[in-house]
Protein backbone atom coordinates (compact mmCIF):
# COMPACT_ATOMS: atom_id res chain seq x y z
CA UNK A 1 0.00 0.00 0.00
CA UNK A 2 3.18 2.13 0.96
CA UNK A 3 4.70 1.62 -2.62
CA UNK A 4 1.05 2.42 -4.45
CA UNK A 5 1.10 5.83 -2.37
CA UNK A 6 4.41 6.89 -3.54
CA UNK A 7 4.20 5.66 -6.96
CA UNK A 8 0.64 7.95 -7.25
CA UNK A 9 2.42 11.18 -5.79
CA UNK A 10 5.47 10.73 -8.01
CA UNK A 11 2.84 10.41 -10.68
CA UNK A 12 1.11 13.73 -9.44
CA UNK A 13 4.04 15.95 -9.23
CA UNK A 14 5.17 14.78 -12.47
CA UNK A 15 1.90 15.67 -13.76
CA UNK A 16 2.02 19.08 -12.60
CA UNK A 17 5.88 19.96 -13.14
CA UNK A 18 4.71 19.37 -17.08
CA UNK A 19 1.56 22.16 -16.62
CA UNK A 20 3.62 24.42 -15.61
CA UNK A 21 6.10 24.19 -18.25
CA UNK A 22 4.15 25.83 -20.64
CA UNK A 23 5.29 27.12 -24.56
CA UNK A 24 4.33 30.37 -24.92
CA UNK A 25 4.09 33.88 -24.00
CA UNK A 26 2.67 36.76 -22.34
CA UNK A 27 2.57 40.59 -21.58
CA UNK A 28 0.70 43.87 -21.04
CA UNK A 29 -0.57 46.19 -24.19
CA UNK A 30 -1.38 50.26 -23.10
CA UNK A 31 -1.61 53.79 -24.67
CA UNK A 32 1.51 55.24 -25.40
CA UNK A 33 -0.08 58.88 -24.25
CA UNK A 34 -1.34 57.94 -21.69
CA UNK A 35 0.24 54.78 -20.52
CA UNK A 36 -3.56 53.51 -19.44
CA UNK A 37 -4.10 49.76 -20.32
CA UNK A 38 -5.88 48.81 -23.26
CA UNK A 39 -8.73 45.80 -23.09
CA UNK A 40 -10.03 44.16 -26.18
CA UNK A 41 -7.10 44.71 -28.09
CA UNK A 42 -6.55 41.51 -30.75
CA UNK A 43 -3.34 39.77 -30.04
CA UNK A 44 -3.08 36.98 -32.88
CA UNK A 45 0.28 35.08 -34.32
CA UNK A 46 0.45 35.61 -38.27
CA UNK A 47 -0.38 31.95 -40.24
CA UNK A 48 -1.77 30.69 -37.47
CA UNK A 49 -5.68 30.09 -35.98
CA UNK A 50 -4.13 31.49 -32.67
CA UNK A 51 -5.77 35.10 -31.29
CA UNK A 52 -6.94 36.37 -28.42
CA UNK A 53 -7.98 39.63 -26.54
CA UNK A 54 -6.68 41.62 -23.97
CA UNK A 55 -8.14 41.68 -20.58
CA UNK A 56 -9.50 45.08 -19.21
CA UNK A 57 -6.02 45.45 -17.32
CA UNK A 58 -4.54 45.17 -21.29
CA UNK A 59 -2.96 41.61 -20.11
CA UNK A 60 -2.78 38.67 -22.29
CA UNK A 61 -0.81 35.28 -22.66
CA UNK A 62 -0.21 32.69 -24.92
CA UNK A 63 0.07 29.13 -22.72
CA UNK A 64 0.10 26.81 -26.14
CA UNK A 65 2.27 27.99 -29.38
CA UNK A 66 4.89 26.00 -31.66
CA UNK A 67 8.12 26.88 -30.40
CA UNK A 68 10.31 28.69 -33.20
CA UNK A 69 10.32 32.41 -34.84
CA UNK A 70 6.81 34.08 -34.64
CA UNK A 71 5.54 37.13 -35.95
CA UNK A 72 2.47 38.63 -33.40
CA UNK A 73 0.58 41.07 -34.53
CA UNK A 74 -1.06 43.74 -32.03
CA UNK A 75 -4.98 45.00 -33.74
CA UNK A 76 -6.84 47.74 -32.40
CA UNK A 77 -9.16 50.22 -34.08
CA UNK A 78 -7.98 54.05 -33.81
CA UNK A 79 -4.38 53.11 -33.15
CA UNK A 80 -1.60 51.53 -35.50
CA UNK A 81 -0.79 48.06 -35.76
CA UNK A 82 2.27 46.58 -34.01
CA UNK A 83 4.00 43.44 -35.51
CA UNK A 84 6.71 42.28 -33.25
CA UNK A 85 8.88 38.99 -34.54
CA UNK A 86 9.27 36.81 -31.26
CA UNK A 87 11.39 33.56 -30.52
CA UNK A 88 9.36 31.22 -28.48
CA UNK A 89 11.66 28.25 -26.53
CA UNK A 90 10.41 24.73 -25.42
CA UNK A 91 8.94 25.09 -22.07
CA UNK A 92 9.36 28.62 -21.59
CA UNK A 93 6.97 31.31 -21.18
CA UNK A 94 8.34 34.79 -22.69
CA UNK A 95 7.43 38.08 -20.85
CA UNK A 96 6.94 40.45 -23.83
CA UNK A 97 6.54 43.42 -21.43
CA UNK A 98 4.62 46.20 -22.31
CA UNK A 99 3.64 47.25 -25.74
CA UNK A 100 2.58 50.76 -26.13
CA UNK A 101 0.03 51.27 -29.14
CA UNK A 102 -0.12 54.81 -31.04
CA UNK A 103 -3.13 56.55 -32.10
CA UNK A 104 -3.94 56.02 -35.86
CA UNK A 105 -3.55 59.97 -36.99
CA UNK A 106 -4.80 58.86 -40.68
CA UNK A 107 -7.75 57.44 -39.43
CA UNK A 108 -9.16 60.78 -38.14
CA UNK A 109 -8.16 62.58 -41.59
CA UNK A 110 -10.24 59.37 -43.26
CA UNK A 111 -13.29 60.34 -40.83
CA UNK A 112 -12.64 63.90 -41.27
CA UNK A 113 -12.33 64.21 -37.54
CA UNK A 114 -10.99 67.90 -37.19
CA UNK A 115 -9.52 68.89 -33.68
CA UNK A 116 -8.63 72.33 -33.09
CA UNK A 117 -6.30 73.82 -30.52
CA UNK A 118 -6.35 77.80 -29.66
CA UNK A 119 -3.39 78.09 -32.13
CA UNK A 120 -5.31 76.75 -34.65
CA UNK A 121 -7.40 80.12 -34.30
CA UNK A 122 -4.58 82.47 -34.98
CA UNK A 123 -4.62 83.63 -38.58
CA UNK A 124 -1.09 82.13 -39.54
CA UNK A 125 -1.02 78.39 -37.52
CA UNK A 126 -3.62 77.22 -39.57
CA UNK A 127 -3.37 74.89 -42.05
CA UNK A 128 -6.89 76.01 -43.60
CA UNK A 129 -5.43 79.53 -44.54
CA UNK A 130 -5.65 80.20 -47.87
CA UNK A 131 -2.19 82.25 -48.23
CA UNK A 132 1.16 81.20 -47.31
CA UNK A 133 2.77 84.03 -44.91
CA UNK A 134 5.12 85.22 -46.61
CA UNK A 135 3.87 84.20 -50.16
CA UNK A 136 0.98 86.53 -49.62
CA UNK A 137 2.46 90.08 -50.65
CA UNK A 138 5.78 88.67 -52.67
CA UNK A 139 6.57 90.54 -56.31
CA UNK A 140 7.57 87.02 -57.50
CA UNK A 141 4.71 85.80 -59.88
CA UNK A 142 5.58 82.02 -59.12
CA UNK A 143 5.28 82.77 -55.58
CA UNK A 144 1.70 84.98 -56.20
CA UNK A 145 0.56 81.58 -58.07
CA UNK A 146 1.90 79.44 -55.04
CA UNK A 147 0.39 81.72 -52.28
CA UNK A 148 -3.42 82.53 -53.94
CA UNK A 149 -3.90 79.52 -56.49
CA UNK A 150 -2.83 76.74 -54.12
CA UNK A 151 -2.66 77.49 -50.48
CA UNK A 152 -0.46 76.34 -47.89
CA UNK A 153 -2.18 73.58 -47.07
CA UNK A 154 -1.26 71.74 -50.25
CA UNK A 155 1.87 74.13 -51.13
CA UNK A 156 5.27 75.18 -49.39
CA UNK A 157 8.19 76.12 -50.96
CA UNK A 158 10.90 73.80 -50.81
CA UNK A 159 8.69 72.05 -47.76
CA UNK A 160 9.09 75.10 -45.68
CA UNK A 161 6.88 76.89 -43.41
CA UNK A 162 6.66 80.65 -42.45
CA UNK A 163 8.70 80.43 -39.66
CA UNK A 164 11.86 80.01 -41.62
CA UNK A 165 10.70 83.46 -42.88
CA UNK A 166 12.00 86.62 -41.83
CA UNK A 167 8.87 89.10 -42.33
CA UNK A 168 9.64 93.29 -41.42
CA UNK A 169 7.83 96.73 -40.73
CA UNK A 170 9.78 99.45 -40.96
CA UNK A 171 13.25 97.29 -39.93
CA UNK A 172 11.42 95.72 -37.02
CA UNK A 173 11.14 91.96 -37.16
CA UNK A 174 7.03 90.95 -37.00
CA UNK A 175 7.71 87.36 -36.44
CA UNK A 176 6.05 86.25 -33.25
CA UNK A 177 8.46 85.20 -30.32
CA UNK A 178 6.86 82.02 -29.36
CA UNK A 179 6.73 80.49 -32.75
CA UNK A 180 8.44 82.60 -35.32
CA UNK A 181 5.78 82.85 -37.70
CA UNK A 182 4.48 86.15 -39.36
CA UNK A 183 0.57 86.81 -38.69
CA UNK A 184 -0.61 88.64 -41.76
CA UNK A 185 -3.97 89.59 -39.74
CA UNK A 186 -2.79 92.02 -37.80
CA UNK A 187 -2.11 94.17 -40.94
CA UNK A 188 -4.58 92.31 -43.17
CA UNK A 189 -6.46 94.69 -45.97
CA UNK A 190 -3.70 97.52 -45.92
CA UNK A 191 -2.85 96.62 -49.67
CA UNK A 192 -2.77 100.14 -50.81
CA UNK A 193 -0.87 101.46 -47.99
CA UNK A 194 1.61 98.40 -47.60
CA UNK A 195 3.24 98.30 -51.57
CA UNK A 196 6.49 99.70 -50.23
CA UNK A 197 8.50 95.88 -50.53
CA UNK A 198 11.64 94.48 -50.59
CA UNK A 199 11.69 90.64 -51.65
CA UNK A 200 15.08 88.71 -50.95
CA UNK A 201 14.31 85.19 -52.07
CA UNK A 202 16.23 82.61 -50.34
CA UNK A 203 19.53 83.18 -48.35
CA UNK A 204 20.98 85.99 -50.53
CA UNK A 205 21.61 88.77 -48.72
CA UNK A 206 19.58 91.49 -47.21
CA UNK A 207 19.89 95.37 -46.72
CA UNK A 208 18.08 94.86 -43.68
CA UNK A 209 18.49 91.85 -41.78
CA UNK A 210 20.44 88.05 -41.82
CA UNK A 211 17.21 86.57 -42.69
CA UNK A 212 15.99 83.27 -43.04
CA UNK A 213 15.87 80.64 -45.59
CA UNK A 214 12.72 81.19 -46.96
CA UNK A 215 13.61 84.71 -47.57
CA UNK A 216 13.36 88.31 -46.05
CA UNK A 217 10.39 90.57 -46.77
CA UNK A 218 10.45 94.18 -45.86
CA UNK A 219 7.71 97.15 -45.75
CA UNK A 220 8.61 100.58 -45.32
CA UNK A 221 6.15 102.90 -44.36
CA UNK A 222 7.54 106.25 -44.30
CA UNK A 223 4.81 109.15 -45.35
CA UNK A 224 7.70 110.73 -47.39
CA UNK A 225 7.67 107.90 -50.25
CA UNK A 226 4.25 107.49 -50.89
CA UNK A 227 3.50 108.98 -54.25
CA UNK A 228 1.19 112.21 -53.48
CA UNK A 229 -2.67 111.37 -54.69
CA UNK A 230 -5.71 109.87 -53.89
CA UNK A 231 -6.95 105.59 -54.51
CA UNK A 232 -10.29 104.23 -54.09
CA UNK A 233 -11.02 100.89 -55.20
CA UNK A 234 -13.93 98.49 -55.04
CA UNK A 235 -13.90 94.93 -56.03
CA UNK A 236 -16.27 91.73 -55.58
CA UNK A 237 -14.75 88.35 -55.34
CA UNK A 238 -15.80 84.68 -54.56
CA UNK A 239 -13.70 83.69 -52.24
CA UNK A 240 -13.32 84.28 -48.77
CA UNK A 241 -15.30 87.38 -49.27
CA UNK A 242 -17.40 88.81 -51.08
CA UNK A 243 -16.94 92.59 -51.24
CA UNK A 244 -14.08 94.81 -50.90
CA UNK A 245 -13.94 98.66 -50.70
CA UNK A 246 -9.79 100.64 -49.59
CA UNK A 247 -9.36 104.65 -49.72
CA UNK A 248 -6.01 106.18 -49.40
CA UNK A 249 -4.47 109.60 -49.58
CA UNK A 250 -1.00 110.37 -49.29
CA UNK A 251 -0.44 114.09 -48.81
CA UNK A 252 3.66 114.28 -50.26
CA UNK A 253 6.39 116.28 -48.15
CA UNK A 254 5.13 119.77 -47.85
CA UNK A 255 7.36 123.28 -47.20
CA UNK A 256 7.56 122.80 -43.26
CA UNK A 257 8.67 119.13 -43.97
CA UNK A 258 5.82 117.17 -42.83
CA UNK A 259 4.33 114.19 -44.65
CA UNK A 260 1.36 111.97 -44.29
CA UNK A 261 -0.87 109.07 -45.68
CA UNK A 262 -4.33 107.53 -44.43
CA UNK A 263 -6.06 104.58 -45.70
CA UNK A 264 -8.66 102.92 -44.89
CA UNK A 265 -10.27 99.23 -45.82
CA UNK A 266 -13.17 96.62 -45.54
CA UNK A 267 -13.61 93.75 -46.22
CA UNK A 268 -16.90 91.51 -45.87
CA UNK A 269 -19.18 88.64 -46.43
CA UNK A 270 -22.69 87.39 -45.40
CA UNK A 271 -20.92 84.02 -46.38
CA UNK A 272 -18.07 83.18 -48.55
CA UNK A 273 -17.37 80.58 -51.04
CA UNK A 274 -17.71 78.12 -48.59
CA UNK A 275 -20.65 77.30 -46.57
CA UNK A 276 -20.66 79.11 -43.47
CA UNK A 277 -17.96 81.30 -43.78
CA UNK A 278 -19.06 84.44 -42.62
CA UNK A 279 -16.38 87.14 -43.24
CA UNK A 280 -16.09 91.15 -41.64
CA UNK A 281 -12.83 92.81 -41.63
CA UNK A 282 -11.89 96.26 -40.98
CA UNK A 283 -8.25 98.16 -41.77
CA UNK A 284 -7.21 101.52 -40.68
CA UNK A 285 -3.47 102.83 -41.37
CA UNK A 286 -1.78 106.19 -40.52
CA UNK A 287 1.41 107.28 -41.26
CA UNK A 288 2.65 110.62 -40.22
CA UNK A 289 6.55 111.92 -40.80
CA UNK A 290 8.54 115.14 -39.44
CA UNK A 291 11.40 115.72 -41.82
CA UNK A 292 14.30 117.36 -39.25
CA UNK A 293 17.22 117.41 -41.68
CA UNK A 294 18.31 116.03 -44.88
CA UNK A 295 19.55 113.13 -43.15
CA UNK A 296 17.02 113.07 -40.27
CA UNK A 297 13.56 112.52 -39.96
CA UNK A 298 10.86 110.80 -37.67
CA UNK A 299 8.18 108.31 -38.74
CA UNK A 300 5.09 107.45 -36.54
CA UNK A 301 2.75 104.79 -38.19
CA UNK A 302 -0.26 103.53 -36.25
CA UNK A 303 -2.04 100.02 -37.54
CA UNK A 304 -5.57 98.85 -36.54
CA UNK A 305 -7.14 95.75 -37.65
CA UNK A 306 -9.73 94.34 -35.78
CA UNK A 307 -11.62 91.11 -38.25
CA UNK A 308 -13.99 88.95 -37.58
CA UNK A 309 -14.11 85.53 -39.86
CA UNK A 310 -15.13 81.52 -40.23
CA UNK A 311 -12.40 79.51 -42.05
CA UNK A 312 -13.08 76.04 -43.40
CA UNK A 313 -11.13 73.04 -43.37
CA UNK A 314 -8.94 72.73 -46.38
CA UNK A 315 -9.79 68.33 -45.78
CA UNK A 316 -10.96 67.04 -49.01
CA UNK A 317 -12.66 62.96 -49.87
Amino acid sequence: MNKFYVAFFFIVHIGCSVAQNNTGFFGKVVDSKTQKPLGFVVISIQNTTLMQLTKDDGNFSFDTVPAGNILVLVHSQGFKDGLYPVEITEEQMLDLGTITLEEDQSTEQQNSIITLIESDFGEDNSSSESTSGLLQSSRDAFLQAAAFNWGQARFRVRGLDSEHSTMMINGVSMNKIYDGRPQWGEWGGLNDALRNQEFTLGTAPSDYTFGGILGTQEITTRASIYRPGSRISFSSANTNYRWRTMATHASGMNSRGWAFVVSAGKRWAQEGYFEGTNYDANSFFISLEKKLSERHSLNLTALYTPNSRAKNSPNTA
